[in-house]
């Protein structure tokens, strides 16, 4: 394992500009550095402090193994591209055009997130009142099936 000191986001950066990728999936970004070192993506992901290193499986059996590290989580894509963007030298205008697409996703999900949980806590304050989800699901404005998930949450 490399120790910790030596690793750097201008490091990962420079990784990154020859290993990495971004892409869109179109539920949001994703980013993936391929790699047949394994460790080094380890050290890496435990530099950052997320993302998983997983294994890919061979397409013909006579290359090396090899492994991804990636991250899908938008706030973490978003953090990722934050910390490196000002070391990239060949992804940097990918990167910097991504960011305010993460920021404006990682703001609904969290206004998403608020409402949600001002949903639960409706759902269960009903119910602890006596109303089936029946009733809950009319008075709150949705199916009864999914107020009984969201109390049994």
């Amino acid at each position: 394992m490399v120790e910790y000191s030596c690793m750097t986001w201008n490091y990962i950066a420079g990784f990154f500009d020859g290993e990495g990728s971004i892409t869109n999936n179109g539920k949001g970004f994703r980013i993936t550095i391929c790699q047949t070192n394994k460790e080094i993506l380890e050290d890496i992901k435990c530099f950052v402090g997320f993302g998983y290193v997983i294994k890919v499986k061979k397409r013909k059996k006579h290359w090396k193994d090899s492994w991804v590290y990636y991250i899908a989580k938008q706030r973490e894509v978003y953090s990722f591209l934050t910390q490196i963007s000002p070391f990239l030298k060949i992804k940097r205008e990918s990167a910097e055009s991504c960011l305010p697409l993460l920021k404006q996703t990682i703001e609904r999900q969290q206004k998403q997130q608020i409402r949600l949980s001002k949903r639960i806590r409706a759902i269960k304050k009903l119910r602890n009142k006596g109303l089936t989800y029946r009733a809950i699901g009319t008075k709150v404005g949705i199916d009864w099936g999914y107020a009984r998930r969201l109390f049994l949450r």
